[in-house]
């Protein structure tokens, strides 16, 4: 029987239907939710907008309405080739729909390294719904008016974790005009707007059953926030997954939680630590180099490993570049860079 793919924009949610199946089917079995209230197509719920393909059609109508309006009802359409469609009310499995609500600020707390743990809580009753990895949107005043800024979310949800389901956390650092006044809005009013969740660098049930490799996660600097939420949200699901943790910092300092992932490797045989600063320095005893060179030291063969990269679009995509010979490939990497920083694919 043969398979063809159908993609959806401009969600790029991805269905494999046979050729013996209705898009509306095959969205059924995979978990796509498509709205349907009809299998014969009158009802039009189910239409998309046609982008690419070739379809076999149920009924009359169906073809009718490809070849008049250039909608696609899919439940009655059949595709024979691979296909795309624009239905922008569809999404992947697993997708949580974004909701923007006002938080308490229930801590601001200084860390090491001139960053600090801001603590929200959602409004009671309204838990704080994302996946581990995935980031909010805060608003804070600007200049003129409000802008709206990207924060990791430096926990995982309490729904996987048993924690308070309405808690979230932040590591921001300080330091330039826009944090600073970022920080000084944070210590001041009770609550702030957040609007979450964003990001497709994230983890959850089925990912991990999809993808049983090794995983590397690498941090440089408050990167390490997104890697505490997938650590964290990892050990809550699969606590006996194989996991390498890559945090990098200039100098000792930006270990500003520097006991938790130690406390994490002591805990399980299968979670291995290493801290890495840019240069040794006097009382230094860990790791020094660039990301890249310590996983060098440490792997011969890259090609059967997830990694999660969290830091600037130089850090990530230069270290992709620095282990593709150990056969690395983006297809095996996760970072948000790709969707906010891409770059031109290599000729």
């Amino acid at each position: 029987m043969t398979i063809h793919t159908v993609t959806i924009q401009p969600s790029g949610t991805v269905i494999h239907c046979r050729s013996d199946q209705t898009i509306a089917e095959a969205a059924e079995e995979q978990g796509v939710a498509i709205a349907i209230g009809c299998d014969n197509g009158v009802c039009e719920i189910c239409r998309g907008e046609y982008l690419d393909g070739e379809f076999d059609f149920r009924n009359s109508l169906g073809e009718q309405r490809l070849k008049q309006d250039n909608q696609l009802l899919c439940c009655v359409a059949q595709p024979r080739t691979d296909a795309e469609i624009f239905m922008s009310d569809v999404h992947a499995p697993h997708h949580k729909p974004e909701m923007a609500m006002a938080c308490q600020i229930s801590a601001v707390e200084p860390l090491k390294g001139n960053v600090y743990r801001v603590t929200l809580l959602t409004p009671a009753g309204q838990p704080a719904d994302f996946w581990p990895g995935q980031y909010l949107m805060l608003t804070v005043p600007a200049e003129q008016g409000e802008q709206q800024l990207p924060y990791s979310i430096a926990s995982a949800p309490g729904a996987l974790t048993g924690e308070d389901a309405r808690r979230i956390e932040l590591h921001i650092a300080a330091g330039s005009e826009t944090s600073d006044r970022v920080m000084a809005f944070l210590k001041q009013s009770p609550t702030v707007r957040v609007t979450l969740p964003f990001g497709d660098c994230r983890v959850h049930p089925q990912f991990l059953a999809d993808h049983a490799e090794p995983l590397i996660m690498i941090a440089a600097g408050t990167g390490f926030s997104q890697i505490k939420s997938l650590v964290e949200g990892i050990l809550a699901m699969e606590p006996e997954r194989e996991m390498h943790i890559y945090w990098s910092n200039r100098g000792q300092d930006g270990f500003y939680l520097a006991d938790l992932p130690i406390s994490w490797a002591q805990q399980y045989a299968n979670l291995h630590y290493h801290p890495i600063i840019e240069q040794h320095s006097d009382g230094w005893h860990g790791r020094a180099g660039w990301i890249y060179q310590v996983i060098h030291e440490d792997f011969t063969d890259l090609s059967n490993v997830r990694m999660f990269a969290c830091g600037s679009p130089n850090m990530v995509y230069g270290t992709l570049d620095q282990l593709e010979p150990l056969g690395l490939s983006i297809n095996m990497m996760h970072s948000d860079v790709f969707a906010y920083a891409p770059r031109p694919d290599k000729a």
